[in-house]
């Protein structure tokens, strides 16, 4: 997801917006809102199968409908139509996510780079937890997609919080060694941490086992300590 994470619970405002500004869309879900969780679940359920299989282009409404059991009427009424149901999926996505960051977000202070782990395996964490919603967001940050829901992306991205912007927020310029630039660290760390997150969640190389957790903390115990004694005095 090049790294990009929803957060922060008080200091992060974009995270806030993103969620405040898909609460004040609701009045145009109503009639979708209103349904039970199960039939809502079957319906969103259908949509991300088939646009994660088809991308937004040849992605069929009719398919959509039919496996959700559902009239092509009743989707339009929910949605508007095919491009109004994917906005509401990169919404519901991108809500879904940002929800369980903010109640997950660590607390910590102290060493930069324990706080950096935290928010990785957070980000792990919730990806694996909603795995369509993320694959989701991962194929529509690239797709091609009509003008309108371009800027609904472009909109979003500038609401998340990649690695770069948190550790750039973290790292104290004062304990960098004295040829090291603070933009220059926090790039290096943040491509770790992408690289790290991309590869653990495209392989397959994680899941919610403990045996796999500790896999992973033993990891970035490592990458942390090279990250550290390479940047820091």
């Amino acid at each position: 997801m090049n790294g990009a994470i929803l957060l922060n619970k008080d200091e992060h405002e974009p995270t806030q917006a993103l969620i405040k500004n898909y609460n004040a869309d609701n009045e145009k879900y109503a009639h979708f809102l209103k349904l039970n969780d199960e039939k809502r679940e079957r319906i969103l359920a259908s949509a991300y199968d088939e646009f994660l299989e088809k991308g937004y282009g040849e992605a069929s409404t009719n398919i959509i409908t039919q496996k959700a059991g559902i009239s092509k009427g009743l989707l339009f009424r929910y949605f508007g139509n095919k491009e109004g149901l994917y906005k509401f999926l990169m919404e519901e996505s991108a809500r879904r996510i940002a929800d369980e960051a903010l109640s997950a977000l660590p607390n910590e202070s102290g060493d930069v780079f324990a706080i950096i782990k935290s928010i990785i395996q957070l980000k792990i964490a919730v990806c694996l937890r909603y795995p369509k919603e993320t694959d989701f967001l991962i194929a529509a940050w690239t797709a091609n997609l009509p003008e309108n829901l371009l800027r609904q992306r472009e909109k979003m991205m500038g609401m998340s919080y990649n690695y770069f912007d948190i550790i750039c927020g973290l790292l104290d310029d004062s304990l960098l060694r004295d040829n090291i630039e603070k933009n220059v660290a926090a790039e290096i760390i943040a491509w770790v941490c992408e690289k790290y997150t991309d590869k653990v969640l495209s392989n397959g190389a994680v899941d919610t086992t403990s045996e796999s957790w500790n896999r992973v903390a033993e990891d970035l115990d490592k990458y942390m300590s090279a990250l550290k004694s390479g940047l820091y005095k």
